[in-house]
């Protein structure tokens, strides 16, 4: 079934309930990690688990650089490898294992040097301070394995490699969970190593993992010239993400901080939370996974009622699923946490905690999904906020305060943040349905170009023009044609693309407008945009198939760089024609003018940089640079002569 159909009529429950399985299955294998050393540390001694909740953050920070580097070769390949690009796309892969190696060595060595300073930090126990420099040391210097798993599974999935990697998951996973007692207690005559043998159980899990995906992963090199460039693209794609997921490593840090100050057994009620909370997590996580794809698809097709029938569903499945965390985390809280302890002042600690924390978990369902949504419609700076103000602005700060009036009133933290945040969500969500898109979406009142079609034409000469905002590239584009008796493209691509792709002229049109400069290049390379720039670059090369034209816009000159018979032209101006000519057709004033001349010309130099990796108006890029303030009419006359040139 295509795309168009499972996104744009299937019903919205049954889809969830299609794609939700294989994600909460990888999930669970990813949260053993998690578990599984705690309840066997927990079983061996109290200072180790308490030694494993101060960890945690530490660990969270390693995944977020690695995933987060793996996320930025991910989303550059998959933008080539759609467009065409492989031998490109192969390039970033190929920078991916030294560009791994190189952080997981800084990240070693400062793990090292400051693991000591770091324990005494959040303890004043000797023996937990032991046990944290112990396995954290262990678990940091040798996460080679995590780093290395992390690019080469990116690297498989942007090929459309789902299941070496889930295979790499199990086999970690089951590697970690086979040695943690044999290390742990020293079983089958090996030595009794304690918190020591869970971390190598741990790194030995990642390193199974790294190295079932390697032999797929693994791309070659390329120059050493092009690393420079390359590693700059990854990281502007990735650090977001590092930031993001940063996010959570730096509150959960301040929480464990600001428990450190009652006692230890208070820190690892917290972190026995987190060991459950990716147990029942499992679900909502599948629901913010799975909505993605289906929001994406429905907002890009100008179906806004199919967004918001795909949140609701969602938010009502994840409450309907949390609802079983909720009645778990009120009714028995004593036993869940006796499944990892036996010290009674943890258990008597979290018994309390629990019970609050349990109180938050609807609202939690709101405060997580909604980032997940304002993301899948391009609303980057709306979804990092929401998280901010969640991690950063809340749980902290509000943490911090509710300490001062016992531990009993810290917990309070977590139901006070979810309201917060949720109630945020909901403000943002009334502007996300305000906006012009969406509103003239409801009402049909936007036209679409149904009936475009592709000109055939004799065969001679394609001209493609990329102009600044203001320096008049359409209507010379449009005189051009018409002189050399050729077709036209501007709207049309667009229309042509919404056809082929099933999403909205609308959407595709305002593809470079769609998002702050600060995200652009993360929302250029979103799955559902990226399906709107594949079907634009197919009628771009079905155009050129059909004869002689010019086409305006759209990156046509990289689309169709491989042609034989392009002429490529990009048309300037000074700023202050520009200025007059965007006042006189736009009748924007004068200020107006410079700020939309600015964006627009940002925004076609972004999508420019994205598709191609090169930059917009380089001189090196095109075989005709002209400034248009001569005239509309004789920069056409300029045009029409270098064409007719170049055809002899």
């Amino acid at each position: 079934m295509e795309t168009s159909q499972i996104f744009g009529t299937e019903r919205i429950g049954k889809v969830l309930l299609k794609m939700a399985p294989p994600v909460m299955l990888a999930q669970l294998i990813q949260a053993l990690y998690n578990i599984v050393d705690s309840l066997f540390v927990g079983r061996y001694a109290e200072s180790g688990l308490t030694a494993l909740s101060i960890i945690y953050p530490i660990q969270l920070l390693m995944i977020a650089l690695a995933v987060g580097t793996g996320v930025g070769i991910n989303t550059v390949m998959a933008a080539r490898l759609g467009t065409g690009q492989k031998d490109e796309a192969d390039e970033y892969a190929g920078v991916g294992t030294p560009l791994a190696i190189a952080m997981w060595l800084l990240f070693a060595l400062v793990c090292w040097l400051t693991m000591p300073a770091y324990a005494r930090m959040s303890t004043d126990s000797e023996t937990v301070m032991q046990d944290v420099v112990t396995y954290g040391r262990i678990v940091c210097v040798f996460s080679f394995g995590l780093f290395l798993e992390s690019i080469w599974t990116k690297v498989l999935q942007a090929t459309g490699d789902m299941k070496t990697p889930m295979f790499a998951q199990i086999m970690g996973a089951a590697t970690n969970i086979v040695l943690d007692p044999l290390l742990i207690f020293g079983m089958f005559g090996l030595p009794e190593m304690g918190v020591a043998g869970a971390a190598i159980a741990t790194v030995a899990g990642q390193i199974v993992a790294a190295l079932v995906v390697m032999g797929k992963g693994l791309r070659r090199s390329p120059a050493l010239a092009k690393y420079a460039e390359r590693i700059r693209t990854i990281f502007r794609l990735g650090v977001p993400n590092m930031l993001m997921q940063s996010a959570y490593t730096f509150y959960i840090l301040g929480l464990n901080l600001i428990l450190s100050g009652f006692s230890d057994q208070a820190v690892t009620a917290l972190g026995l939370y987190y060991k459950w909370q990716t147990f029942f997590f499992i679900p909502l996580g599948a629901m913010q996974t799975c909505i993605v794809p289906i929001v994406s698809f429905n907002y890009a097709a100008h179906q806004i009622d199919r967004c918001h029938k795909t949140l609701t569903t969602s938010v009502l499945f994840g409450l309907a699923l949390m609802a079983v965390g909720t009645l778990c985390f009120e009714a028995i809280p004593g036993p869940m946490l006796r499944v990892f302890t036996r010290d009674p002042l943890v258990v008597s600690i979290g018994t309390h905690g629990f019970r609050f924390i349990g109180a938050s978990f609807f609202g939690m369902v709101t405060s997580l999904i909604f980032p997940v949504f304002f993301q899948a419609v391009g609303f980057g700076l709306k979804s990092s906020l929401l998280t901010v103000i969640r991690t950063v602005c809340l749980f902290v700060p509000l943490g911090w305060l509710f300490s001062r009036f016992g531990l009993e009133w810290f917990w309070l933290t977590f139901p006070v943040t979810e309201l917060v945040t949720t109630l945020v969500g909901f403000a943002f969500y009334r502007q996300f349905l305000e906006a012009p898109y969406r509103k003239t979406a409801r009402k049909r009142k936007y036209v679409e170009h149904k009936q475009a079609a592709i000109q055939p034409s004799k065969p001679g000469v394609i001209i493609t023009i990329a102009r600044e905002h203001g320096s008049s590239g359409k209507q010379i584009g449009r005189l051009v044609a018409q002189r050399l008796g050729i077709p036209f493209y501007y709207k049309e691509v667009t229309a042509l693309a919404a056809q082929e792709s099933g999403l909205a002229q609308a959407f595709i049109s305002d593809i470079n407008q769609n998002a702050p400069a600060v995200l652009h290049d993360l929302y250029l390379n979103t799955t559902v945009v990226q399906h709107a720039i594949a079907a634009q670059h197919k009628v771009i090369e079905r155009i050129a198939e059909n004869g002689s034209c010019v086409i305006v816009g759209r990156a046509a000159d990289h689309v169709l760089r491989d042609h034989k018979d392009i002429v490529r032209i990009f048309i300037y101006a000074p700023e202050e024609y520009r200025i007059g000519r965007v006042m006189e057709v736009y009748n924007d004033t004068r200020e107006e003018a410079e700020r939309n001349i600015r964006r627009s010309d940002s925004a076609r130099a972004a999508y420019y940089q994205s598709i191609s990796g090169r930059d917009w108006g380089n001189r090196h890029n095109y075989d005709l640079m002209l400034d248009s303030s001569a005239g509309v009419k004789q920069t056409a006359d300029l045009i029409v002569q270098f064409a007719r040139r170049w055809r002899k």
